[in-house]
């Protein structure tokens, strides 16, 4: 089979290094060229040098999906190279405005969240400020090609079927190679992660062409929903976005859905002991380590998804209580 080097990048996020995937057969493809960075940008030449390649050769990029850590040098390599770049749809509007654009959008359905979830009224601001200074990790990229679901890739010397993931982004995108059952899953299927179904924004479908307001999407339901359909394919290697490659897929994705089993009785078991509470409240006691704004997000998006699984299985109610919605269990 073709060959696939993987690039673990270093990264300034608590994360760690990122990997970049380098497929050097023709059409030469780099998959999730890492952050704007210089330790990244420097490890990715050495890694092509080895290669015996540079930025002009590069044919191809994919984008697995639309953070910050992943897409960030896509349109350095791109602008060097002239490749084509290619994502989901729903990961190109973006890409095309990057973190900035996206947070001065998306201020306002995110404040009104955040004061639903019972967040201390200086939260938002500094949540926006973190935002706003990783933003120079990325720079904005235009998408030439879309990579729908079931669309097939040729990339590298393989023939990959795009499979639309959505959960930890709503454009987030896997590249299965059914004839070798490889499978590049980005950031929604790691070994030793867990992927948070983090808070998306999106004007429903049925809304779009008129405009109109956006809505908290039910991350966690859709991303076990992908998980789920992930389940269905032969895979005999995941090339994952964080992590050394695994196998065993079906294996990892029993573990994370027992993870959300566990992870509910816990929040169930928290709203007993407070009594009816905002979401913002239980991720604090559920999660009191987190002290900076960037983690705390990421725990009340671990919540909302718990809450909304458990609100769909009738386990809880959530009631309007002044400005801010509380849930009790029922």
């Amino acid at each position: 089979m073709p060959e696939i080097h993987r690039l673990p990048l270093p990264t300034p996020f608590p994360v760690g290094p990122v990997n970049t995937y380098v497929l050097p057969e023709r059409p030469v493809t780099l998959v999730d060229p890492g952050p704007v960075w210089d330790p990244a940008r420097e490890a990715l030449l050495a890694g092509l040098a080895h290669l015996g390649l540079a930025l002009k050769d590069i044919d191809l990029i994919v984008i697995t999906h639309p953070h910050i850590d992943h897409y960030g040098l896509a349109n350095e390599v791109a602008a060097a190279s002239g490749a084509v770049v290619a994502a989901h749809p729903d990961a190109a509007p973006r890409l095309a405005v990057g973190l900035a654009g996206m947070t001065r959008e998306g201020r306002g359905v995110l404040e009104e969240l955040l004061t639903l979830a019972g967040a201390p009224e200086t939260f938002g601001e500094d949540l926006l400020g973190q935002w706003t200074q990783a933003a120079a990790f990325a720079h904005p990229v235009r998408v030439d090609r879309f990579l729908l679901d079931g669309e097939i890739l040729e990339g590298g010397g393989v023939r990959w079927t795009a499979v639309h993931t959505p959960g930890h982004s709503p454009g987030s995108v896997c590249l299965y190679e059914p004839a070798g059952g490889r499978l590049v899953s980005g950031d929604h299927l790691l070994f030793h992660i867990t992927s948070n179904a983090i808070i998306e924004f999106e004007v429903p479908r049925d809304r779009a062409p008129a405009g109109g307001p956006a809505e908290r999407l039910r991350s966690l339901e859709i991303y076990i929903g992908a998980l789920r359909r992930l389940e269905t394919l032969d895979v005999s290697e995941v090339l994952p976005g964080h992590g050394e490659p695994f196998g065993g897929h079906r294996e990892v994705i029993t573990g994370r859905l027992g993870h959300y089993e566990t992870r509910k009785a816990e929040v169930l078991a928290a709203l007993d002991g407070l009594g009816p509470s905002p979401a913002f409240r239980l991720a604090e006691a559920l999660f009191p380590d987190e002290a900076g704004a960037m983690g705390r997000f990421l725990a009340l998006s671990e919540i909302l998804g718990h809450l909304d699984l458990l609100e769909t299985e009738g386990r809880v109610v959530r009631q309007r209580d002044g400005r801010a919605e509380l849930y009790r269990s029922v």
